[in-house]
C-alpha cells in the first residue's frame, strides 16, 4: 500500500558533506505545504547523450532500446505532491526528438523551468538540451550522477543557471518554490549557482516520495531487447556498500535504502493492471543485498497471485539456492549478475571480492532454479593481457549464461580506475575537466590499444556459436525482439568497428 506523504524537508542536517570545499551550510528551509497549488510550468528532459565514451559496442547499443527515466518520474511526483502540477517529462530518446523537435516542443510548453539530467559520458546531449531549453526563456538546472564530480565546472556553460548535486527530489520542488515566489534560491540544500553553493542534498527514502510519475510519458514507445513490450522499470532499493574499482559512487549511494515489500509489490500490481506491463525490470544496484526482504516480496506476489515477469541484477555471493527458488517461483525470469572478469587478478584489482568458484556456482544454481543468467563483463582492463582477455571470454562461454555483456573499461572520473590510469600514464589527468568544459571532439584512450577489438571479438565468441542458437530462439519467441535480436546478430557478425555512433 502507498503510505502517505510526508512534508519533504530539505534543510540541513548535522555533519552532512558537500561537493566542494567552498560549501557552507545553507540555512533551514521550511517544508512545503501541500495544499497549494502553483503556476510555474517545468519540464523534466532526458535528452540523447552524444556520447563518446560509451562502453557499449554501437551495434548493440542501438538495439538494446530505450528505457524510462526513474529519476525524473520520482521528481515528477515530488513536485506534483508540492503543489507543482504544470509539469512535463521530455524523453527526446523515446519520443524520437532530435535538438530542433525539442525546441519546437519546449517553446510550445513555454517552461519557466527546466531540469536536465546526464552522466558524464553523456554531458554533450546535455548540454544541447540545456542550450535548447534556455533559447526558450527558461531557468535551467542540470543534474544527474554527473554533477556529484563536477558541480559548478557545468557553469561555464553559459545556457546552465543551476546545478543540483545530490537528491533532485528534494532539490526541485524547493527551487521551484523559490522560482514560485519570486525570491533568490540560495539556501537550498544541493543547489549549486553562481552565487552559491548548497552542498549535496541527501538520499530520501523513495517509500516516502510515492511512486514515479508516468502519465505523459510515451510508455508504448519504451523497448528492450531483454523484455516483451509492455514492459517497464522500477526501483526497490538504493544504495551499494561495495567498492568496484571503475564504478562511480554517488553521495545517495553510500548508504542502503529499502521500500517495503508492500509497496514493491502495490507498484508492481499497478503496472499490470494499469499500463498491461508483462515484465518489469528492476534498476537496484543489488536487488538481494537484504534477503530476507526479497523472500518476503516473493511470499507476497504468491499471496496475491500476482503474474508477471520480472528481472533484476545481483552479485555472484548474494543468491543462496533457496533464495533463487522463491525468485523463481514469484515471476523472477532472469537475473543479471556483474561477473566483470575471468581472470582472478584483474578481479582482484576490480575489488569485486569475488572468486572464479563463486561465479560458476551462482550462475549454475540460478540455471538449475529455471532463472536466465545475464552476464556483464569489461574487457581491455588496464595491462589486461591477451591471456587474460581469453580466460574472459573462455569463462562466458563455459557458465550456463543465456546472454552476455562486454563493455571496454572506461576509467570515469571520481573512480578509483581513473586514478590508476592517469598514474599508468594511459590517459591524461585532465581529460574529463576539459571534457565537462565542453572539448568533446574526442574520445578518451582505451587501457590496451586494441580493447574495441577485443570486445567485439568477445560478443562474437558468444553469441555467434552453435550452442546459442536454441537460447536466442527461445528468447525471441518469448519476448518478441525478433528484429532487434537478428539485426543486433547480423551486424555482429559483418561489423569490424564498434566504435562509430550512429544517431
Amino acid at each position: 500500500m502507498r503510505k502517505t506523504l510526508p512534508v519533504i524537508s530539505t534543510g540541513p542536517t548535522a555533519g552532512s558533506g558537500s561537493c566542494s570545499t567552498a560549501a557552507t551550510a545553507p540555512a533551514a528551509r521550511p517544508g512545503l505545504p501541500r495544499w497549494r497549488r502553483r503556476g510555474l510550468r517545468i519540464a523534466l528532459v532526458r535528452h540523447h547523450d552524444l556520447c563518446l565514451n560509451t562502453r557499449q559496442i554501437t551495434q548493440i547499443q542501438k538495439r538494446a532500446g530505450v528505457l524510462p527515466h526513474l529519476g525524473l518520474g520520482y521528481i515528477h511526483t515530488a513536485l506534483k505532491t508540492a503543489g507543482f502540477h504544470n509539469v512535463i517529462q521530455v524523453d527526446t530518446p523515446a519520443l524520437g526528438l532530435d535538438a530542433e523537435g525539442l525546441r519546437r516542443l519546449l517553446a510550445d510548453f513555454a517552461p519557466d523551468l527546466v531540469g536536465v539530467s546526464t552522466t558524464t559520458p553523456g554531458l554533450p546531449g546535455a548540454v544541447e538540451a540545456c542550450q535548447v531549453a534556455k533559447s526558450t526563456g527558461a531557468k535551467v538546472i542540470l543534474g544527474g550522477p554527473h554533477t556529484e564530480v563536477y558541480a559548478r565546472e557545468n557553469l561555464h556553460h553559459d545556457c546552465i543557471d543551476y546545478v543540483g548535486v545530490g537528491e533532485g527530489i528534494t532539490i526541485m520542488p524547493e527551487l521551484a518554490e523559490a522560482l514560485e515566489q519570486g525570491d533568490r534560491p540560495d539556501g537550498i540544500r544541493g543547489l549549486v549557482s553562481r552565487e552559491s553553493d548548497g552542498g549535496a542534498a541527501p538520499m530520501v527514502n523513495l517509500e516516502e516520495v510515492g511512486w514515479p510519475e508516468r502519465g505523459g510519458l510515451p510508455m508504448d514507445r519504451y523497448y528492450s531487447i531483454m523484455a516483451p513490450r509492455p514492459f517497464a522499470t522500477m526501483i526497490s532499493s538504493r544504495g551499494c556498500p561495495f567498492k568496484c574499482s571503475f564504478c562511480f559512487k554517488q553521495a545517495v549511494d553510500k548508504k542502503s535504502m529499502y521500500r517495503s515489500p508492500e509497496d514493491v509489490v502495490g507498484e508492481m500490481t499497478e503496472l499490470k493492471k494499469r499500463w498491461g506491463v508483462k515484465e518489469i525490470m528492476f534498476y537496484d544496484d543489488v536487488f538481494t543485498l537484504h534477503r530476507g526482504r526479497v523472500r518476503e516480496i516473493c511470499a507476497l506476489i504468491g499471496e496475491q497471485g500476482l503474474k508477471v515477469r520480472w528481472e533484476a541484477p545481483t552479485r555472484v555471493d548474494l543468491v543462496p539456492e533457496p533464495l533463487l527458488k522463491a525468485m523463481a517461483g514469484a515471476g523472477c525470469v532472469r537475473l543479471r549478475f556483474g561477473i566483470e572478469h575471468g581472470d582472478p587478478e584483474i578481479l582482484r584489482r576490480m575489488r569485486k571480492e569475488s572468486d572464479i568458484a563463486k561465479i560458476e556456482k551462482a550462475v549454475t544454481s540460478a540455471h538449475e532454479a529455471g532463472i536466465k543468467g545475464f552476464g556483464y563483463f569489461i574487457v581491455g582492463w588496464l595491462d589486461e593481457s591477451r591471456e587474460q582477455f581469453r580466460r574472459t571470454i573462455d569463462l562466458a562461454c563455459r557458465i550456463p549464461l543465456d546472454y552476455a555483456s562486454f563493455y571496454t573499461a572506461t576509467p570515469l572520473p571520481g573512480t578509483p580506475l581513473h586514478t590508476e590510469s592517469v598514474a599508468a600514464g594511459r590517459i591524461p589527468k585532465d581529460y574529463w575537466d576539459k571534457f565537462v568544459r565542453g572539448e568533446f571532439d574526442s574520445r578518451i584512450g582505451y587501457l590496451v590499444p586494441d580493447a574495441q577489438h577485443r570486445a567485439q571479438a568477445a560478443y562474437r565468441a558468444f553469441f555467434l556459436r552453435r550452442t546459442m542458437v536454441k537460447p536466442l530462439l527461445g528468447h525471441m519467441a518469448a519476448t518478441g525482439q525478433w528484429r532487434n535480436t537478428l539485426d543486433g546478430l547480423r551486424s555482429l557478425a559483418r561489423s569490424t568497428s564498434n566504435t562509430d555512433r550512429d544517431f
